[in-house]
């Protein structure tokens, strides 16, 4: 199977906007690898891309994809969901254009529960559907479906929090019958880990947060770090959901630009811990990057 991540940013890539500091003003200068858009990968066998940041067009045009049959939206977070739009840029009519209705419109697949909260927010029926833009499957935590091309998708689901329904965040284990690749790139805090597959070839999935820089600086006050750990992964939990799992290996993804680590970095990072945790496998993705499985 064959993977590329389209981003590798989160919330805030890289470089951010008036920023000049030692992580941003090289991705301004240099591009890739410093530089981060946001979180998405593309699955070559299945034509499909899970998650549209902002920069969803710029991600596809830069890595000359062709073809996007699926659209899946691990949950409603706007980071995750706010370049949308893009499908209308997918089956489009042919000049002149009679009507609005895409020839062959991308089917969006998402949970039941991010749909309602997307449809609140973004008016999915009206502004999507009935324009004729895309098409909605649902695809519920535990359920499976099969794609066009043969692959068989799982949907692996988490809530945001403890109490809220298990279908919130969606991760999406990909099969072709020889590999599994499974794309949970956001929201695993409370991600029931006995619901991942026990042979995993490839698990893509959210860095998670740093407590300091990799100059030892603080990156939150105490008092928003404990805060933020209630409900936000931290990088300590997913280093710890990666040796309990123990996929063949492992590539982070939602790396955001606050960390203020560069690639190098990362890839020390990922040494130190590979002579700690023996056969972590675990890495740091970058845009762009290409996977096979």
């Amino acid at each position: 199977m064959h993977l590329t991540l389209l981003g590798s940013g989160g919330d805030s890539p890289t470089p951010m906007p008036t920023c000049d500091c030692r992580v941003c003003g090289p991705a301004r200068e240099e591009g890739l690898p410093h530089a981060r858009l946001g979180n998405s990968t593309y699955v070559h066998d299945a034509n499909a891309v899970v998650d549209a940041p902002e920069s969803i067009w710029a991600m596809l045009n830069r890595e000359r994809v062709s073809e996007v049959d699926y659209l899946f939206l691990s949950h409603h977070h706007v980071d995750h969901v706010a370049g949308l739009r893009v499908v209308q840029a997918i089956g489009r009519p042919a000049f002149p254009i009679a009507d609005w209705d895409n020839v062959d419109p991308v089917t969006v697949v998402l949970s039941e529960t991010t749909y309602d909260r997307l449809d609140r927010s973004m008016d999915l029926e009206t502004e999507y559907d009935e324009m004729g833009y895309a098409e909605f499957e649902f695809l519920g935590d535990g359920e499976t479906m099969s794609l066009d091309s043969g692959v068989e998708v799982t949907g692996i689901g988490a809530p945001l929090d403890p109490d809220g329904p298990a279908d919130a965040a969606m991760g999406f284990c990909f099969a072709d019958g020889e590999s599994t690749a499974l794309v949970f790139p956001d929201e695993t805090t409370v991600l029931d880990l006995s619901k991942v597959p026990d042979h995993l070839d490839l698990w893509i999935k959210e860095c998670g947060m740093f407590r300091e820089t990799g100059a030892g600086e603080p990156i939150l006050t105490d008092e928003l770090w404990a805060e933020e750990r209630e409900a936000q992964t931290t990088f300590d939990q997913t280093v710890e959901q990666v040796r309990e799992v123990g996929p063949e290996r492992a590539i982070l993804t939602e790396i955001e630009e606050i960390y203020r680590r560069r690639p190098d970095e990362y890839a020390e990072l990922a040494a130190e811990l590979e002579r700690e945790h023996e056969e972590l496998n675990l890495e740091f993705g970058r845009d762009g990057m290409d996977v096979e499985v």
